[in-house]
């Protein structure tokens, strides 16, 4: 019996020079229907924040290696 897929959504804080190539590389392989883009910042010397949607069936592989990268915020599960 096939696992329910989870729709994440949330936005990773980044303090260092992650780009978002390297963000998507590391997660495509994770899940299903990948969304990812740079949010709008007032200050790029206080860190990057990105908005992630994806598809997956395990929600642990996803935040585990976002957090290797920065801070999860604003989390909703689906």
């Amino acid at each position: 019996m096939p696992k329910d897929n989870y729709c994440l959504e949330f936005i990773l804080y980044i303090q260092n020079n992650t780009s978002i190539e390297t963000l998507r590389e590391s997660i495509t392989e994770c899940g299903e229907n990948l969304e990812i883009y740079q949010l709008p910042q007032d200050n790029p010397t206080k860190g990057k924040e990105f908005r992630i949607c994806i598809h997956t069936q395990d929600p642990t592989i996803i935040f585990d290696t976002c957090a290797q990268f920065g801070r999860l915020k604003s989390v909703k599960i689906k």
